[in-house]
């Protein structure tokens, strides 16, 4: 299964993304930023399968019309193909993606477009207060 090297995105930006929605999330969890599937996608008008990491989150509140417990996977190559779309499309975007400083509403936008609009993560502009996040967690077992 061939992987995808020329579209994976760098990981500065992956982990900013997932930082970003871990620390400012109201009814959507990370549940996992490092499982690798099968991910279909359209190459020179075939279908090709590529392995792909998947961003996984859960909804931990009920957030109409998803109910709590859902789960979506997000693969880095949507999350790719949408920054792409948004950078053509949006000039101070592509100067903050280049900069590496997104906003909320970056990150908003990049998953409802990568979603084709079906999760809307509706970031709080207060992060949470906890001293312990999916990303030290992630931080803390890459480094040991």
């Amino acid at each position: 299964m061939p992987q995808a090297p020329d579209h994976l995105m760098k990981e500065t930006l992956y982990m900013k993304i997932i930082h970003l929605l871990d620390r400012h999330r109201t009814w959507l969890e990370i549940e996992s930023i490092a499982t690798v599937r099968n991910h279909t996608i359209v190459r020179n008008g075939r279908m090709t399968d590529i392995l792909s990491r998947v961003l996984v989150v859960k909804a931990i509140h009920h957030h109409f019309p998803y109910t709590r417990g859902q789960v979506w996977q997000i693969a880095e190559y949507d999350l790719e193909q949408a920054i792409k779309s948004l950078r053509t499309t949006d000039g101070a975007f592509r100067q903050r993606i280049i900069k590496g400083e997104l906003t909320l509403e970056d990150v908003e936008r990049i998953i409802s477009t990568a979603t084709h609009g079906v999760v809307q993560p509706d970031l709080s502009p207060l992060p949470l207060f906890t001293c312990y996040t999916y990303y030290d967690e992630v931080r803390y077992c890459f480094s040991s």
